[in-house]
């Protein structure tokens, strides 16, 4: 199996480029599928976003999420079928922490009960609140319920 590669934009260790100010932060899904994707009106902060991060961390769900959004994305024609696999392997390299969902669990449904928004999308909001970082998303019922958690990418460290 040959080295990985990353593709353009995702540089390897982004703490020694002091060019952009650092942030530390939970990324949703969302963040990493419109960067890697390319999603016109989204890729662009996103990218942005990529560039400021260090450490990033998600609930380990993300790494189903993302795999099902690159599915979706080859089966409508985004990604060529042979090149959705290469998705995963530059997803893989973005360095995001993944932390086990079940240590999440409680609290995202405490909030999804409390909220109404969905046990799998407060498993990012209680990540956030739990290690006291913000949760980077361009989701607007996240951004809408959890105003003091949830930012848009190009609100962090900009």
């Amino acid at each position: 199996m040959g080295a990985a590669v990353a593709p353009p934009g995702i540089e390897r260790d982004r703490r020694l480029d002091h060019r952009w100010p650092r942030v530390r932060a939970v990324v949703d899904t969302n963040v990493v599928a419109y960067y890697l994707l390319g999603t016109p009106g989204f890729a662009s902060e996103a990218k942005g976003f990529w560039r400021r991060v260090v450490d990033p961390l998600a609930p380990a769900l993300w790494e189903a999420e993302f795999a099902n959004v690159v599915w979706m994305a080859a089966r409508s024609g985004v990604v060529a079928p042979e090149d959705a696999p290469s998705k995963l392997d530059y997803a893989g390299q973005l360095g995001i922490h993944s932390i086990a969902s079940r240590t999440l669990w409680r609290g995202a449904l405490r909030r999804a009960l409390e909220s109404g928004v969905a046990a799998y999308d407060t498993l990012f909001v209680e990540l956030a609140d739990r290690e006291s970082l913000p949760l980077a998303t361009f989701d607007e019922r996240l951004l809408a319920s959890f105003p003091l958690i949830a930012k848009r990418p190009k609100t962090l460290g900009a």
